[in-house]
């Protein structure tokens, strides 16, 4: 079967009820795609599913409409690279279809979202948690495949899934990183040569920390954001250092699971990284 694009939800159900006897795989984007949402791909086909990729810039995960309008859309690009994949399925909604008039119905997670990025972003995980489940009624997929790098994003739709009795696998996939270790992001693009030199400096000295984890955790936090601002790397929205399982803060640095997550500013650009270190 070649590629087929849905841009309706009508169309979308009539190209499914043709695969009902196929068990689906979902890969759920915003577009600008990226070596990160291919890993997710190629895992999805390595897995014999049958591959429904989305391209949907969902407006209710963005706080302020100017960081909505800045995100990279490279819709052509986008079915051009997904061709190539073979994605059985891309489905390429507009805002009203999903969110049609009078649309009023959300879903709120209301522990794992108060913290990290929804400490500032106070609306985005809920805009997330609504498209992804309307995305799962829609499709119905047996697995659904998300990257590691939106780490609490991962937990808090596995936490909906599990709260809501959906089911759903959810098949969580490595960071993919360039060669100088800066996780693949959409935002990316909108770096200019001299931010992106310098936000591939991030994980290298995020990485300091597993030397000194025999430090305490407010020392090894305060240490790795001296090593940023030597980068130029000054605009720290939060470093922090989490149980993996939970998010909850990190008492010691010897528990087993930790995690180091952050979210910084390079130039105007908005970027998150975690890594695992213990």
């Amino acid at each position: 079967m070649k590629t087929v694009i849905a841009r309706n939800i009508k169309s979308l159900r009539f190209l499914l009820d043709k695969e009902k006897k196929n068990k689906i795989g979902l890969v759920p984007t915003m577009g600008g795609l990226h070596q990160g949402h291919i890993s997710l791909i190629k895992q999805s086909k390595s897995l014999n599913y049958f591959t429904v990729v989305t391209i949907f810039l969902n407006p209710k995960q963005f706080d302020h409409k100017t960081d909505l309008l800045k995100y990279p859309a490279t819709e052509k690009k986008d079915i051009t690279l997904l061709k190539k994949l073979n994605v059985n399925i891309i489905f390429i909604p507009r805002a009203k279809e999903i969110y049609p008039k009078k649309f009023n119905t959300y879903i709120t997670e209301n522990l794992l979202s108060k913290i990290l990025c929804g400490r500032k972003r106070k609306n985005h995980f809920t805009g997330v948690l609504t498209v992804v489940l309307k995305l799962f009624m829609l499709i119905k997929p047996e697995a659904a495949f998300f990257g590691e790098k939106d780490y609490q994003q991962l937990l808090i739709i596995k936490k909906m899934i599990k709260d809501l009795n959906l089911e759903v696998k959810v098949l969580e996939c490595k960071t993919i990183r360039d060669k100088y270790g800066l996780a693949y992001s959409s935002r990316n693009n909108l770096l200019n040569s001299k931010n992106l030199a310098t936000a591939r400096k991030l994980n290298y000295n995020l990485k300091k920390s597993i030397k000194i984890k025999n430090k305490p955790v407010q020392q090894v936090i305060n240490f790795i954001k001296q090593e940023l601002k030597k980068e130029g790397i000054k605009q720290v929205e939060y470093l922090e250092i989490r149980e993996d399982k939970n998010l909850v803060e990190a008492k010691r640095m010897n528990q087993n699971n930790l995690r180091m997550f952050i979210a910084v500013k390079i130039g105007n650009v908005r970027l998150i990284d975690n890594i695992k270190i213990t």
